[in-house]
C-alpha cells in the first residue's frame, strides 16, 4: 500500500507539522500551547522528526520534553527515551539489548566506561549528580537548585555499567522560585 499526497494537500501538511505542541487545559476546557510543567504534554521535535525510523543498529538516547537553553522552574518534569535498545528494570537481570536510564547532572561523561555509574550519597539531595532509573522509569521530576545546569542521559546494563550510549548534553537554567 502506498500513500500519495495531492499537491493541494501538501500545504496543509506543512501547516500541521509547523503547529506548536498543544496540551488540554482542565481548567479552561480548551487546548493551549504546551509549557514545560510536571504535567505538560511531551513535545520537543516536529511530528515528522518523531516518525522517522532509526536505521537498524543505530542507538540513540534523548530527552523528550526539555532542550538546550530551556529556562525552568523547579520542580520540573523530565521525560526521556532510547531507540535501538529496550528498557528493563535492574531486577530483571541480564537481558540482551536492554538496560535502564541515568541522568548525569553537572558532570562530564565518565572516564572509565567499564565501571558502574556511581550512586549519590543519601544526604546529597540538593547536589545530585547521578540519577538512576533502575526500575525502568522513562520520566522523573527534578528539583534542582536555581542556576545553570548541564544534563546528559546515559544508558547502562543491569549492573549500572554504561553501554556508552549517551544523549547530547543540554544546558538548562533553573529559575528562582517566584
Amino acid at each position: 500500500m502506498t500513500f500519495q499526497l495531492k499537491k493541494s494537500h501538501a500545504s496543509y501538511l506543512a501547516i500541521l507539522l509547523s503547529l506548536p505542541c498543544l496540551t488540554f487545559s482542565a481548567d479552561t476546557g480548551k487546548l493551549k500551547p504546551a509549557v514545560n510543567t510536571p504535567d505538560a504534554t511531551i513535545c520537543s521535535v516536529s511530528a515528522l522528526e518523531r516518525t522517522l525510523p532509526f536505521p537498524v543498529g543505530e542507538k540513540a538516547l534523548y530527552f523528550l520534553n526539555i532542550r538546550e537553553g530551556d529556562k525552568l522552574h523547579a520542580p520540573f518534569r523530565v521525560a526521556f527515551s532510547v531507540s535501538g535498545m529496550g528498557v528493563a528494570p535492574v531486577a530483571a537481570g541480564e537481558i540482551e539489548g536492554t538496560g535502564h536510564h541515568h541522568i548525569l547532572i553537572d558532570l562530564d561523561l565518565p572516564q572509565d566506561i567499564k565501571k558502574p555509574i556511581p550512586f549519590d550519597k543519601a544526604d546529597e539531595y540538593q547536589r545530585q549528580h547521578y540519577k538512576h532509573f533502575g526500575k525502568g522509569e522513562t520520566e522523573t521530576v527534578l528539583n534542582l537548585p536555581p542556576g545553570k545546569h548541564k544534563l546528559r542521559l546515559m544508558f547502562a546494563n543491569h549492573q549500572h555499567v554504561p553501554y556508552y550510549i549517551a544523549s547530547k548534553e543540554i544546558n538548562i537554567e533553573v529559575l528562582p522560585s517566584q
